[in-house]
């Protein structure tokens, strides 16, 4: 419809946009939302030996993980533990505003990884992480990330850390300029097929009016970032032993970059990641909770990738209704570290919006017979 025959039409189709995007919002939300629960529950052991001594946690995983022999490397060469790293990638964030250790810390039950100070290694563990299944049938290694890339690639990384854990920070505030930089300065000398294909995205105009409109990609990026806090490194370093910090900003490179293509892309490079992790996981009747928490992991990756889906879909709503010159809704513009706050402060349920009892954990489009 171009331009409406009267202001009723007009108040009457803006209303009805508005409830197609609450719809909308809320669908991804609660995809979202129980993943999340979903993977914080699988996660108590590796959340507990962390708790108890998370360099201590990160040796164990390494060595008790899906790491061939070879590359049993912590024991021996505790030079190589990457405590640095991780602190300096906590701080990071702090810095950047995604967190604050003080207003996560003063919720019961919320933890995150970086309030664990990380010392040297010791040299006998006395923890032992249940194993997951045989190291033998792991059928890709994860020493330099999930994508079987090299070392120079796994370097250049690390080198660019700060912009890539900035990166959900420029997407929540709508820094095109800053955005642009990043595509064509650090992902096209990371991952230049990637960077080429956001260049060359379809439907544009969908992201510039999901930047404009910054509610539905701050929500997602809140999610995402709250995910993180909720997987210690020994989680990476279960998976990718010494390639633990470069598995880890694969995810956080990758993760945000589903919101800024509509085409295929990227979901393409996440859907590679999530069928390398699977294909290491085998029966699922022979899972132990370490593998458990992995198999969550994957949920979650696959969840992020439908979501991104509904949020471009919101986007194309936006986009038809400023098209037909509708009265579009203007949520209040917000931080990413607000979101984050405000989403671990709401306790109700998202399905039904009850205060009774918490979102009961489920996979969205999965139908429950009695």
């Amino acid at each position: 419809m171009k331009n409406p025959a009267s202001p009723v039409a007009v108040e009457l189709l803006s209303k009805e946009l508005a409830h197609e995007l609450e719809e909308q919002r809320g669908l991804f939300i609660l995809r979202l939302h129980s993943a999340f629960l979903q993977l914080g529950e699988s996660l108590q052991l590796f959340r507990e030996l962390w708790q108890d001594d998370g360099a201590i946690a990160y040796q164990v995983a390494a060595e008790q993980g899906w790491n061939p022999p070879p590359t049993k490397w912590l024991r021996f060469r505790r030079s190589v533990f990457e405590g640095g790293f991780w602190q300096d990638v906590a701080e990071t964030l702090a810095q950047r505003g995604g967190t604050s250790q003080t207003a996560q810390s003063a919720q019961p039950g919320e933890w995150c990884w970086w309030k664990e100070p990380l010392s040297g290694m010791p040299s006998v563990t006395g923890i032992k992480l249940l194993p997951g299944r045989h190291r033998g049938a792991v059928q890709h290694s994860f020493i330099h990330g999930a994508f079987g890339k090299h070392e120079t690639y796994s370097a250049a990384l690390q080198e660019q850390r700060a912009a890539i854990l900035a990166l959900p920070t420029l997407l929540a505030s709508g820094d095109r300029a800053a955005i642009a930089h990043f595509r064509e300065r650090v992902l096209s000398a990371l991952w230049p097929d990637l960077a080429a294909g956001l260049r060359d995205t379809q439907h544009q105009h969908i992201i510039e009016e999901l930047l404009n409109e910054q509610d539905s990609m701050l929500t997602w990026l809140a999610y995402m970032e709250l995910a993180f806090d909720a997987i210690p490194p020994s989680v990476y370093a279960y998976i990718a032993g010494t390639g633990g910090s470069t598995l880890m900003l694969e995810l956080r490179l990758l993760l945000p970059l589903l919101l800024l293509d509509t085409g295929s892309s990227a979901a393409d490079a996440a859907s590679e990641l999530q069928q390398r992790l699977e294909c290491c996981l085998g029966d699922e009747e022979e899972f132990q909770p370490p593998d458990q928490a992995i198999a969550d992991l994957t949920t979650l990756l696959l969840q992020f990738r439908r979501a991104a889906n509904e949020v471009h879909e919101i986007g194309a709503l936006l986009a038809d209704g400023r098209a037909d010159e509708l009265d579009l809704p203007r949520p209040a513009r917000s931080t990413l570290a607000a979101r984050m706050a405000a989403i671990r402060a709401d306790k109700s349920c998202r399905e039904c919006g009850s205060t009774e009892h918490s979102t009961p954990l489920l996979t969205v489009g999965t139908v429950n017979y009695e």
